[in-house]
């Protein structure tokens, strides 16, 4: 299926008692820290993309709660092989960013990444290779401490 001109991040995180780690995966190709992420299909949604990333990603067997986040981020439409086949004039692609609680969900990472760490908040920062990740992990993190997360996505 063609490859829809939008990105997403998913930035996966769970409570541990009274703490929360946030989980990192490191990209096979590129040798780098991330959240999941990962481009949308033709004719999903932002949220349906995030849904389908983080299942097959994490290799989760079940649903678990999706929360949009305010951090918004343009990748360079050049680093996409099927930049040809969006629309002209597109130069840089939205990527739209979730949190995904996985409180008790146990992940088995994809093809895509080598290996995959759950990290405190500061730990999980300086692992992030990519400014969007960091400002998403900042903007979940925040509402975590401030006890704000958004009503999750349906």
């Amino acid at each position: 299926m063609p490859r829809a001109p939008f990105q997403v991040l998913v930035v996966p995180f769970r409570r541990v008692g009274d703490q929360v780690e946030f989980a990192v995966l490191r990209r096979e190709d590129m040798n780098v820290w991330q959240a999941v992420a990962g481009g949308g299909e033709a004719g999903e949604t932002p949220q349906q993309a995030a849904e389908r990333e983080a299942g097959e990603e994490l290799g989760l067997d079940r649903p678990a709660p999706l929360y949009p986040l305010q951090t918004r981020a343009s990748i360079p439409a050049g680093y996409f092989a099927d930049r040809d086949s969006w629309p002209a004039g597109t130069y840089v692609v939205p990527e739209h960013s979730f949190a995904i609680d996985l409180t008790d969900v146990e992940i088995k990472i994809s093809h895509e990444h080598t290996d995959a760490q759950w990290l405190d908040y500061k730990a999980a920062f300086e692992a992030l290779r990519f400014d969007s990740n960091r400002t998403a992990l900042g903007e979940l993190h925040e509402r975590l401490v401030a006890d704000d997360l958004p009503l999750p996505v349906e």
